[in-house]
């Protein structure tokens, strides 16, 4: 599917100064090692108790790094991350007026550009003041069947496990790398297999109004999470679809649970 979308929900902080490494090697879930080597990495924040707290795409520009990060809660960002600076020599700006972010299916010229790092899929992120060519806005769909989360739209914030979101295969944890803000419990989560739900896409017949219960019978398996017309996400209980990927209603609308190729659910227990 071809796309050049504007994520108007998105958007930068540029963080400077001779402590990058250090000050977001102790705080975020990935290895930012890779960030000084030039690649681009996906990662999140979380709570000391291994909440979610935000997702960021970091990358860098020579000396320069950047965060790509929820619009409406870039302050929120920059005040918590300010909280752990201490002695850190860096420096955190808020260019959310100096650029926007786009999604694009292709690379385009003379713009400042990454991998998406999460799946090849999802193509590339596009950060300028603005495009001179015409867009298409076809990039929600796309993510949502393929089953991507797309920050607290999807992810409660405080509350979400990332494991139950995909944060694993979409390359967004170093499990090698050395201890960060809610290491354990995301650990624990993994090596005594704790995950028993899922975000999943579905797809949809009617209307599956956001955050709202999913059934199967009578039995409450699930909650909707972000949708657009004919699918949508939703976190299921992976006991409700061990032997089958069953009918799901949600309000008046009927969902179909489907598994994308990169989602590696977890082997049921004895």
């Amino acid at each position: 599917m071809n796309f050049i979308t504007e994520l108007s929900n998105r958007a930068l902080i540029q963080l400077t100064g001779p402590d990058k490494v250090p000050f977001l090697q102790g705080l975020v879930t990935n290895d930012v090692t890779k960030v000084e080597r030039g690649e681009p990495v996906y990662a999140a924040l979380l709570t000391p108790q291994g909440k979610f707290l935000f997702d960021l795409f970091i990358f860098s520009i020579e000396e320069t790094w950047f965060i790509d990060c929820e619009r409406d809660r870039i302050f929120d960002l920059i005040k918590r991350l300010s909280l752990y600076k201490l002695r850190s020599k860096i420096e955190l700006t808020d260019l959310s007026d100096a650029f926007k972010v786009f999604a694009v299916r292709d690379p385009l010229p003379d713009t400042i550009q990454i991998v998406d790092p999460r799946l090849k899929e999802l193509g590339y992120r596009l950060y300028a003041k603005d495009l001179n060519t015409e867009l298409s806005n076809t990039y929600e769909n796309h993510r949502i069947s393929l089953g991507a989360p797309d920050g607290s739209r999807d992810i409660p914030v405080d509350k979400g496990v990332i494991l139950e979101y995909g944060f694993d295969e979409l390359q967004a944890i170093d499990w090698k790398k050395g201890c960060y803000m809610g290491q354990e419990l995301t650990a624990r989560t993994r090596y005594r297999g704790l995950v028993r739900k899922r975000l999943l896409p579905v797809k949809i017949e009617g209307e599956a109004p956001p955050f709202t219960p999913i059934f199967l019978g009578e039995d409450e398996v699930g909650e909707m999470r972000t949708s657009v017309p004919g699918c949508g996400l939703a976190l299921l209980r992976l006991a409700s679809i061990r032997d089958s990927l069953p009918k799901l209603t949600c309000g008046n609308a009927v969902l179909t649970p489907y598994i994308p190729a990169w989602v590696k659910l977890p082997e049921a227990e004895d």
